[in-house]
């Protein structure tokens, strides 16, 4: 496994959905679609790999709100190797207290305090009475002369100082607090806002580190599109450089759709953002999941015609599906009676075989005309909103 956080986030209906923390809000967003949750709505979660941040798995329970540990993770991105360094030893600190796992919002004003703190080189009381010694840091010695410096007991003076200043031993260091914690949890918004863009790229000469990369985010205007190959250096065109996806509203989904042309990716890039006012995103990726689409082109078709289409977001597994069908022919007595002698699993596979229906984590898709479900087709040669 990598270094990445991932938890795994338990919904309405048995919905599961599994992340990567820091997300975004378009990862929030799609997680919450797959649980049928509202943003900022409570889901349960289970932490499944820390990450660079092992001390953390004692604190975490399932009741964690999402959007504080995004924040917190957030927070813990941004910060240097001294910064990490002084956060887990506030941690530290705040265990040794010994009032159980640490409040995320504790954890939180303890992310933000990271400048209250000393971080030391130094990993043993010996180093760390050297450390002292030679910056004049314990109170009671006063410049200690050259001639006896190598005759003091460091590790004895390092143990005394750490013990008195509170400080404690990190991965990396040594951590002494010297100022009061902030308190910020109850100020911070922790749900993010929706972004102005669809999809936001980067992009690059070529796939080499050392190339210059600039944030180009779609839909964007032609001189936008031009001021981004002027950022690159003279003689740039969009069919020289590469460019590749760091965001966008349908996470993952964008990653398998082949696109040759910037131009395509902006007009679906448009589209999306239309879909997303009207509040019909989530059936977008549902149709593009469902239809096993792979190009930028036919993705943007599915998007300017998907009212050909239909998403039952309460039926996420064959059984669902059987259930909803009897639900509509039969009283619920009766229903109650039959699901003891009926295999629901094998009937609901048949009622989308039938009706050319495809789950999806988001829920049923099908055609409204009942139509087998295929992917619009990118070939211009055939004309019009062909399939293949």
């Amino acid at each position: 496994m990598d270094n990445a956080f991932c938890i795994a986030l338990y919904g309405k209906n048995n919905q599961h959905s599994y992340l990567k923390l820091p997300a975004t809000y378009y990862q929030l967003q799609d997680a919450m679609d797959k649980l049928q949750m509202a943003p900022g709505e409570k889901s349960d979660l289970e932490l499944l790999h820390p990450g660079a941040f092992p001390f953390l798995h004692d604190h975490l329970g399932s009741d964690c709100d999402l959007y504080q540990l995004n924040t917190l993770l957030t927070r813990l991105e941004g910060m240097s190797d001294v910064e990490k360094a002084a956060f887990e030893g506030l941690v530290q600190m705040e265990a040794a207290k010994g009032h159980g796992p640490i409040p995320l919002s504790t954890l939180m004003d303890l992310a933000y305090s990271t400048d209250c703190c000393h971080v030391v080189n130094a990993t043993t009381d010996e180093q760390l009475g050297r450390f002292y010694a030679e910056n004049d840091f314990i109170p009671a010695l006063e410049k200690v002369p050259d001639s006896i410096f190598e005759y003091l007991d460091f590790d004895m003076l390092g143990r005394k100082s750490r013990f008195e200043e509170g400080g404690v031993f990190v991965s990396h260091g040594s951590v002494i607090q010297h100022e009061d914690l902030k308190q910020v949890h109850d100020s911070l918004d922790v749900v993010p806002k929706p972004p102005s863009y669809a999809i936001r790229l980067l992009v690059a000469r070529g796939f080499n580190q050392q190339e210059p990369r600039v944030t180009l985010e779609l839909p964007a205007t032609q001189s936008q599109l031009s001021r981004v190959l002027e950022e690159l250096g003279e003689s740039a065109s969009w069919d020289q450089v590469v460019f590749w996806t760091e965001d966008s509203a349908i996470p993952d989904l964008l990653e398998n759709l082949e696109c040759n042309d910037i131009q395509d990716l902006n007009h679906l890039a448009e589209a999306i953002k239309c879909l997303e006012r009207s509040g019909q995103l989530t059936k977008l990726k549902a149709v593009i999941l469902a239809t096993d689409c792979h190009e930028v082109v036919a993705a943007a078709r599915i998007a300017e015609n998907l009212d050909d289409y239909l998403l039952q977001p309460d039926q996420r597994s064959p059984k669902e599906v059987a259930l909803q069908k009897l639900h509509t022919i039969l009283d619920e007595q009766t229903l109650s009676m039959l699901q003891e002698h009926v295999n629901l699993n094998a009937y609901g596979r048949d009622i989308l075989n039938h009706g050319n229906a495809v789950l999806t984590p988001y829920g049923l898709v099908a055609r409204e005309d009942g139509e087998p479900l295929l992917c619009p087709t990118s070939d211009p040669k055939l004309g019009g909103m062909q399939m293949q």
